[in-house]
């Protein structure tokens, strides 16, 4: 196809998507016109900062300045709460909009919302337009005044009298509540964010100062590989135009990439003030890839409150939360391999799964965040509370501990999230009277020691197993190495090189979706709006709107019989 048809279909593809939105009702009543302007409204009683609080919840959760849950119609008398029904979870975060179903949600950030839309080249400036000789181009609708974004909102039709899919809600607001939302709309993603400029797109990553040099070597090599490819395939594109896979126009969206690295020294307590001084000196539009030893928690922390995206750190200790929004992770680590545990063990169905359970673990993050796991979980499926023995700070459960917490307990499942050191007590509980059917141990937190476990536990041990079958992992992985220039070996054990190498696919496909709208929001949101990704390491990378973990599951592995055991599944993916 030449790149003259391909670009007419490109462009009738998007005036198609453009027409599913807009459906030509009989023409309604036209709504008020008023002279546009370009200060913010004026709300009565209010001062702009609380107007837009106040605007900012109705839009994301969609209660009332009241408390009371907004009120809407959908398909012509179809009442709906906004509550369950918010302008967030169509339009998303940035305000740029998204597609589901065969549905494209327009944007109604306050840019657009004051500007022409035009069913040819929607995301052109009105200068653009202008040089390019199609300021006289049919228009989809004119520029948004106060008044006809009321009405819009009120009764679904739009200033050029065409009514909007029936799936937009129309809304029922007094005045004052109307003047709060539209305050809101009018600023949302108005201003680029810090980091972005005409040429340059800057990012960084995060290292603390305990990281080995081979894993920070194992991190860098690919991140600084993908940037210099990037800039150096790309030379000469300017502000010239190209395509996004969609068939919207990319005009200008063309920039460099840069990347600084954050390295972090001293106790945890002290990051924040690192961090902050890191940023007002080299201000970023987020953080991407990232690596420590011990919790994400404090550079999570910072993250949240400075409203900066952080994307695929590679940390088995992320923050889990169902709230928090600017990191995306690649997975709940430790956490998730405790909640696998539950889930596989409510799911059997056995003996196993509704006798005593005791859980002994290390002391330690690793050990709390897999007990917690569990804990939660187990909860929340109706399951009675096991009974939790905490190691003491440098204490290995030998064969005696081990006898004697069995026989005070006689738990019938043990979920020993303990290290290697435990492996003497498990070979020694073997054919023992008081022997547990079940014990579960973290194949993450083992490492390449799971493959040490002794043959006579083997037939009792289950392994909790967050990646993909190793018999499978070598036909992705593989992939990696397109970004692997320069080095002469990795550490392939800690996954870092290769999740590094799924990390930049993910930022690669976001830096495409977001167009040339470099709002930090809509990096997130449009990271959320990608499809499933088959990379290394993780069965599948899943995303979607407020979803902050990709990897949403784990296998329940045992080791084969023999000096050379290989991990066998006992499970499918358990999905948390």
């Amino acid at each position: 196809m030449s790149p003259r048809v391909l670009l007419r279909f490109r462009t009738l593809r998007c005036w198609t998507l453009g027409l599913c939105l807009l459906v030509t009702a009989a023409f309604a009543t036209p709504p008020p016109q008023s002279k546009v302007t370009d200060k913010p409204i004026k709300v009565s009683g209010l001062s702009s900062d609380k107007a837009l609080a106040l605007g900012e919840r109705m839009y994301r959760e969609g209660i009332l300045p009241s408390g009371e849950p907004m009120q809407a119609v959908v398909s012509t008398d179809i009442p709906v709460v906004g509550t369950s029904f918010s302008c967030m979870s169509c339009h998303l975060r940035g305000g740029l909009g998204s597609w589901e179903g065969g549905i494209v949600t327009l944007p109604t950030n306050g840019a657009k919302l004051a500007q022409a839309r035009y069913w040819k080249f929607p995301n052109l400036s009105p200068e653009e337009r202008q040089s390019m000789s199609l300021k006289v181009a049919p228009q989809a609708r004119p520029a948004y005044t106060d008044e006809t974004l009321a009405h819009m909102l009120r009764t679904g039709v739009d200033p050029s009298r065409r009514e909007l899919h029936y799936v937009m809600p129309r809304y029922d607001l007094s005045d004052q509540d109307m003047a709060i939302l539209i305050h809101y709309l009018r600023s949302l993603s108005m201003d680029l964010s810090p980091g972005a400029d005409a040429t340059t797109i800057r990012f960084a990553t995060v290292i603390t100062d305990e990281v080995s040099p081979e894993d920070q070597r194992d991190m860098l090599v690919p991140m600084n590989n993908y940037i210099n490819l990037h800039n150096q395939l790309s030379k000469g594109f300017g502000t010239r135009g190209y395509y996004s896979v969609d068939g919207d126009e990319m005009i200008g969206a063309y920039r460099r990439l840069s990347l600084s690295v954050w390295k972090l020294h001293g106790a945890p307590g002290t990051w924040a003030v690192q961090l902050q001084a890191y940023l007002d000196k080299d201000p970023v539009l987020a953080l991407v890839g990232g690596l420590t030893y011990g919790d994400w928690k404090p550079i999570h922390t910072f993250c949240e409150t400075r409203k900066l995206p952080c994307l695929l750190p590679l940390t088995e200790l992320p923050v889990v939360s169902d709230s928090d929004w600017y990191t995306q992770y690649f997975s709940k680590g430790y956490y998730q391999e405790g909640q696998a545990a539950a889930r596989f063990l409510h799911q059997k169905g056995d003996p196993a799964s509704s006798g005593r359970i005791l859980t002994i673990s290390q002391d330690g993050a690793e050990g709390a965040a897999l007990a917690r796991g569990f804990r939660e979980t187990w909860s929340e499926l109706g399951g009675e509370a096991a009974v939790e023995v905490q190691l003491e700070k440098g204490e290995v459960l030998s064969p005696s501990r081990l006898q004697a917490i069995l026989q005070k307990e006689k738990p019938v499942t043990v979920l020993c999230w303990t290290g290697g050191s435990s492996f003497q007590a498990l070979d020694a509980l073997a054919g023992r009277d008081g022997q547990p059917q079940v014990v579960f141990m973290s194949s993450r937190l083992l490492g390449s020691k799971v493959y040490d476990l002794p043959e006579k536990a083997r037939g009792f041990t289950w392994l909790t197993y967050p990646y993909r079958d190793p018999k499978e992992e070598p036909n992705v992985s593989k992939y990696a190495e397109t970004l692997m220039a320069g080095m002469k070996e990795r550490h392939s054990p800690s996954r870092i090189a290769t999740r590094t190498f799924s990390m930049i696919q993910v930022l690669k496909q976001g830096l495409m979706d977001m167009n040339r709208f470099f709002y930090r929001d809509n990096f997130m949101d449009r990271i959320s709006m990608q499809r499933d990704q088959v990379l290394p390491d993780y069965l599948r990378l899943s995303f979607g709107p407020g979803q902050r973990y990709a990897s949403k599951g784990c296998y329940i592995m045992q080791l084969s019989p023999g000096p050379k055991g290989e991990l066998m599944r006992m499970s499918e993916w358990v999905i948390h």
